[in-house]
């Protein structure tokens, strides 16, 4: 690595050092405090988006709105309209979709782009991927707020014995999963990223060498891990162990609690900034709300009081003014806690997140309607059964392919499961549709979505009729 590049990459972790100190501020504030300091910095940022963003600046004009601005007056931003708008929507004219996009065709590593920008994008496992771009002030808050996270799961940075942190995450340094642990790996934490995608026999081999004293990963690996620690190939002792990028269910929490005798925690994250960390008192995920906001909303876009179940969430980022992210679309559906935490911690909680929106599926109902038959219903059944170690719901024309991959001597799990669904499709009043399934050593190749984990695939327009 070139002197300069090392240099710069120090710069920025020593800026997020010192945005930790102001982080760790905000944690004991009231929230009186926190409102005060939410509404200032969304007027800097939309003051700043409507006089640099050609494309706000353009809808400022259009819409006739004045000072001071309110956060609901700016429209929602789906994946699409932003991409098909994002040359519009940066506030640097440098920055161009399709050189960044030649960009992202070459970056192996921790390359800047322009020498000042860090470029990555989503996994694109809803259908829709977004390019996404830091300059390194908005990195470095980035990195402070894993050092957060980190920290909140009793992991303290320069302490003298370094914690070594394997993370198993996307192979690509397009994905935080990976981009973040190699930015950060300068002396402050023991970094090692291993890529989701690999076969699990290399993750094992390679797993019992590195001896993590953090595991981090996409909770579906987490569950082939564990199968390969109860069969006697993975020999670790991890003390802590943390999973993200996909929902973590209560049973899976278990089996790593009992295996590996850890603490377990559940961390939430998105590409565009957006950071929650569960609370150490099992009192549901902390949002960063000194970074961004969010507003949990039904079909309608209309906001869903605390405690309900919303069809998707909006998020505002606090931080990103290189590529405003203002009341942008996440298909999330998420359950916010009406109380404060007793922790004592002034940001809201997220208690559920039940998928996202584009996992429901649209069933035919004996009623003569279709029925939206939620990710959980599936989740409820399949989890039940201790030995299916990984499923994949397949909506077809023709009904429901169930694959699921097992532990060696439960042959005849395909008709219990079968039963099983059948009944629950039948009490939620659906017409029980042919269910077929597939027992498999195999599933969806991960390198398609970064190293994500897709439970429910729809092959099946999902239009309600």
């Amino acid at each position: 690595m070139d002197k300069p590049h090392r240099l710069r990459r120090l710069e920025d972790l020593a800026r997020a050092i010192a945005y930790r100190q102001a982080l760790i501020r905000h944690e004991c504030w009231p929230r009186t405090k926190l409102d005060e300091l939410q509404e200032r910095r969304l007027a800097e940022l939309l003051d700043w988006a409507t006089q640099r963003s050609p494309f706000y600046r353009e809808l400022c004009n259009t819409l006739r709105l004045s000072q001071p601005y309110a956060l609901q007056d700016f429209p929602i931003m789906n994946k699409k309209t932003y991409m098909e708008h994002f040359d519009e929507i940066v506030t640097d004219p440098r920055l161009r979709l399709s050189q960044l996009q030649e960009h992202m065709a070459h970056v192996a590593g921790d390359e800047y782009y322009l020498g000042e920008y860090r470029v990555l994008t989503t996994a694109g496992s809803s259908g829709q991927k977004t390019v996404i771009v830091f300059n390194r002030r908005e990195w470095s808050i980035q990195e402070a707020a894993s050092m957060r996270i980190a920290s909140m799961m009793g992991v303290v940075p320069f302490s003298t014995r370094r914690p070594k942190i394997v993370t198993i995450g996307s192979p690509s340094p397009l994905h935080d999963s990976y981009r973040l642990p190699l930015s950060m790996d300068i002396g402050l934490y023991r970094y090692h990223v291993l890529p989701a995608t690999a076969p699990i026999d290399e993750l094992v081999q390679r797993l019992n060498l590195l001896q993590p004293y953090i595991l981090r990963g996409f909770p579906s690996m987490l569950g082939l891990l564990v199968t390969e620690q109860l069969q006697g190939r993975l020999h670790i002792n991890p003390c802590i162990v943390a999973g993200g990028g996909e929902p973590l269910s209560k049973e899976l929490r278990k089996q790593l609690q009992a295996v590996w005798q850890s603490s377990v925690f559940d961390i939430y994250g998105t590409q565009e900034g957006l950071r929650a960390m569960e609370c150490n008192l099992d009192e549901g995920m902390h949002i960063f709300e000194d970074l961004g906001i969010v507003e949990v909303v039904d079909e309608d876009n209309r906001p869903v009081p605390d405690g309900s179940l919303g069809h998707k969430i909006l998020f505002t980022s606090l931080f990103s003014f290189t590529q405003p992210v203002i009341r942008y679309e996440i298909s999330d559906m998420m359950v916010l806690a009406p109380e404060p935490c007793p922790c004592g911690l002034p940001f809201r909680r997220i208690l559920a997140i039940n998928g996202r929106n584009d996992d429901v599926l649209y069933l035919q109902g004996r009623a003569g309607r279709q029925v939206a038959v939620h990710p959980v219903h599936f989740w409820n059944v399949l989890e039940s059964f201790a030995s299916i170690r990984q499923y994949q719901v397949v909506h077809e024309p023709d009904g429901i392919c169930l694959r699921l991959m097992f532990e060696e001597g439960n042959g005849d799990i395909a008709c219990s499961v079968r039963e099983q669904l059948a009944q629950k499709l039948h009490t939620l009043g659906v017409t029980c549709p042919s269910i077929r399934v597939e027992l498999v050593t195999t599933l969806e190749d991960r390198s398609r979505n970064m190293g994500k984990w897709k439970n429910i695939v729809s092959n099946v327009n999902q239009a309600v009729r």
